[in-house]
């Protein structure tokens, strides 16, 4: 059995679709951000993410349901409780570290966390970190150098459990508005398998054509995706995904290996993919681009205007947790 709580019962749902479920939220991405940076009260978490208190809560709830967020109270009458994360969320510091660095790399202007830095502890240096293989060492490894193999089992659970409710609108520029809202993480990830046309991805993920047909419209507006037509002057289209969109692969794979570890009974996630270059499925790993060491959670700090933040992966030397 898993060593976190299952979404649904064993054998219903993919490992990964469970992950994409939990992970693939738009507000829970929100407040596991929140923690990761410290932040341990309620009042904390809403005023910094200006989020509903009756949003938060589910959320809060659903998430310590998971066993990604634990509580402890540190107040007696009321009950108040502190939120902190638990191994299994603690696990997930890449994926959000990869998240940063996507945000950072492509996102222009201001962001939520577009000045916010990370620090490599070991050489001392501002680092943006690079995606790559641990089976062999490789590093810059793209969604180009690998081939992936996806699970019938995988989509079909994760168009039934789709979310209704979309932040398409106003967040798809960031990783947080791409993963955080269902049917873009599917439309792109259904990209990357190497679908290119409108039929293909309809047929493959039973997604309504207005639906779709806004999920790549917004990819093409913010330059994930590029749309041409088959031919001169030919109605078909086909849509490729951008250098911007290739580089979602690396948080893809993130959760892909967190869903592996803590939710997969077999080690079989739902999505295999393999590093064409090594022959051996990918073991996705983040080096400093200052040093080229491998970036570990007790090495790596958040930090503002060159004030570190607290971080739950370096619980032992915290050096600033909100009040």
């Amino acid at each position: 059995m898993s060593a976190i709580s299952r979404l649904e019962q064993p054998g219903s749902q993919a490992p990964l679709g469970e992950a994409l479920l939990l992970v693939g939220d738009f507000w829970n991405v929100l407040v596991l951000q929140s923690v990761f940076l410290g932040a341990r009260r309620f009042q904390n978490i809403r005023d910094q993410l200006s989020i509903s208190d009756s949003v938060l809560s589910r959320r809060l709830s659903s998430l310590t349901e998971a066993g990604v967020i634990d509580t402890s109270p540190y107040q007696d009458r009321p009950v108040r409780l502190e939120y902190r994360l638990t191994d299994a969320g603690t696990a997930l510091w890449d994926v959000l570290v990869a998240m940063w660095a996507w945000d950072r790399h492509w996102i222009t202007g201001r962001h939520r966390l577009s000045e916010v830095d990370l620090q490599h502890l070991d050489c001392a240096n501002l680092t943006r970190p690079v995606f790559g293989c641990g089976s062999c060492g490789a590093i810059g490894v793209t969604a180009r150098d690998v081939s992936s193999t996806a699970d019938d089992q995988l989509w079909a659970s994760l168009v039934r459990r789709r979310g209704r409710r979309s932040v398409i609108a106003t967040e798809a520029a960031s990783s947080t508005g791409i993963l955080g809202d269902q049917w873009s993480i599917l439309v792109l990830a259904e990209a990357l398998q190497g679908s290119r046309h409108f039929g293909e991805f309809q047929s493959r993920l039973g997604v309504s054509p207005v639906t779709l047909n806004n999920r790549l419209s917004a990819f093409v507006s913010r330059g994930v995706m590029t749309r041409s037509s088959v031919t001169d002057g030919a109605r078909r289209q086909v849509y490729r995904l951008t250098p911007r969109g290739l580089d979602f692969f690396s948080i893809t794979s993130m959760i892909n290996r967190w869903a592996q570890h803590w939710l997969a009974d077999d080690g079989r996630t739902g999505l295999t993919i393999t590093h064409l270059a090594c022959g051996e499925q990918i073991q996705p790993q983040l080096t400093c681009n200052a040093c080229n060491g491998r970036l570990t959670r007790e090495a790596i700090r958040f930090e503002s205007e060159g004030t570190p933040l607290a971080t739950s992966w370096t619980r032992d030397r915290l050096t600033s947790a909100p009040a």
